[in-house]
């Protein structure tokens, strides 16, 4: 029983830490980043999402990956819902995490609710025909 107990804690903790940073990331990339998603004339991916969300801290890696992958070539953003509920409403955001991918004029032009993993963020820019 005594492990038992040991791991149950050691997991909480670790639930805890990640809690912890994936908040910040969320809150500092809201504040920190330019929240500009009108007008940028290159294609963008917006990840709505917020710091105590599980699938939402799962996609923090992965967005960190792809904006540097498509530095130059795409906008990525990422906003903390409940840090900017406009920014939510105007895409009608019922579910978090939510990827919204908009084409160099603005338009959607693919949405996507849960955790996406990088492999097919690059599918749906090839698509767009963001190399």
């Amino acid at each position: 029983m005594k492990r038992a107990t040991k791991i149950i804690i050691l997991i909480l903790i670790v639930l805890g830490i990640g809690g912890v940073w994936g908040i910040k990331y969320y809150n500092n990339s809201s504040k920190n980043e330019d929240l500009q998603i009108e007008n940028v004339n290159m294609p963008m991916l917006i990840d709505l999402g917020a710091g105590t969300c599980i699938p939402c801290k799962e996609m923090v890696p992965v967005l960190d990956e792809v904006k540097k992958m498509y530095d130059g070539k795409a906008k990525v953003v990422v906003v903390d819902v409940y840090e900017h509920p406009e920014i939510a409403d105007k895409f009608g955001i019922t579910l978090i995490p939510t990827q919204i991918f908009l084409d160099e004029n603005g338009r959607e032009f693919y949405r996507h609710e849960g955790y996406f993993p990088k492999e097919d963020i690059i599918k749906v820019f090839d698509e767009m025909g963001v190399k």
